[in-house]
């Protein structure tokens, strides 16, 4: 059996983690695997040091261009047609909406597309969202089966035209063993706080960053430190100055270690406007750290507030601000909601039960139970 991957964009972020953890795994199983992306970044770098062959489309960018889309459909039909797949497994929207259209005309046999979070929720104009709204359905009419990572997406693609039938939820998942390990530098006054992701506009970022000047101001002593890259990072530097936060504030750009040591941080900050099923919050469960988060896609899957975690509202820097003080001066509070939010991701949300239910949908689910 025979599983090709496309995904539009070859940075490192969830959707990437998702197609990697998924093709490294199922290769792992004796299936043949194979990704296709655009652009040469992280995630072909890190198949390739797994062993599983990859394709750049070097024309396939998120930003839609009719010209360079007729490259892309060029290529992408030339990879499907190479590879002959049981299985095409379709994963942003941009590649999803391409693949189901040259999958279904070249014949293969199941197309799958997984949703990391409904694009029409996106923070753009009404027309915009209505389009956007009508090629996603296109891409899952195409589809034969799709994949939500949160039950709010699963709603959401389900209410559309034909889609009930064919819509299922499966939680992202990671590896817990056990208790995470021990910090190795001392707790300090100062509360550390950390924030992973793209520097883009559905990170909301600047939200995040109005919270840390609202404690600065309010003489908490914190420290902020962002993982990622993008193109929010000058607006995101320009902010800082503004705000005279560098001292307080470090972007790190993109180093892909710092799941590796969240429990060195104190609390977890997502500030996004837009998710669908964030992994940065789960590792951050796993690694037991207290959280923050918006209200937006599967976040309160993962986050009950006031029970694993606090809740506010999207684009509300002064809510979040609120929140964070409430871990600031409690620090026994805020252990307890990180103790509790590592149970429920050790309950909900594991590896391997990601990929039992993901192959139950390639139907390879009488392979996966005899391994």
């Amino acid at each position: 059996m025979k599983i090709v991957y496309l995904i539009t964009k070859s940075n490192w972020g969830g959707a990437q983690k998702y197609v990697h953890d998924l093709a490294v795994s199922f290769r792992g199983k004796g299936v043949d695997t194979v990704v296709a992306y655009g652009g040469n970044g992280e995630l072909g770098v890190a198949l390739r040091q797994k062993g599983i062959r990859t394709y750049s489309i070097g024309a396939m960018v998120r930003d839609i261009s009719f010209f360079k889309e007729l490259f892309v459909i060029r290529e992408v039909y030339r990879m499907i047609q190479a590879e002959q797949p049981d299985v095409l497994h379709l994963n942003s929207s941009k590649a999803a909406g391409i693949g189901a259209l040259v999958g279904r005309f070249l014949g293969v046999p199941l197309i799958i597309s997984t949703i990391h979070g409904a694009p029409f929720r996106e923070d753009r104009n009404f027309f915009s969202k209505k389009l956007i709204y009508f090629f996603t359905w296109l891409t899952c009419l195409f589809s034969h089966k799709v994949i939500t990572v949160s039950k709010q997406d699963e709603a959401d693609i389900g209410a559309m035209f034909f889609m009930k039938k064919k819509v299922a939820t499966i939680y992202n998942g990671v590896l817990v063993t056990g208790l995470p390990p021990q910090r190795v530098t001392p707790k300090s006054r100062t509360m550390h706080i950390v924030s992973i992701g793209d520097l883009t506009r559905n990170k909301g970022y600047m939200y995040g960053l109005e919270a840390i000047d609202y404690l600065v101001r309010n003489g908490h002593s914190v420290q902020y430190t962002i993982e990622g890259e993008g193109e929010d990072r000058k607006k995101i530097e320009e902010y800082i100055a503004m705000k005279k936060l560098g001292g307080v504030v470090t972007l790190l750009g993109r180093t892909l270690q710092t799941n590796n040591q969240l429990h060195e941080y104190d609390v977890f900050l997502l500030s996004s406007v837009k998710e669908g099923l964030p992994y940065t919050l789960i590792e951050a469960g796993k690694a037991m750290l207290p959280v923050v988060a918006t209200i937006t896609g599967g976040i309160p899957e993962i986050v009950r507030h006031e029970e694993t975690g606090l809740l506010v509202q999207p684009k509300d820097g002064i809510a979040l601000a609120h929140a964070l003080e409430r871990i600031v001066v409690d620090r026994k509070y805020a252990k307890g909601l990180g103790q509790k939010l590592h149970s429920h991701i050790v309950q909900n949300f594991s590896f391997s039960k990601m990929v039992a239910e993901t192959a139950k949908v390639y139907g390879l689910i009488d392979k996966i139970n005899k391994q």
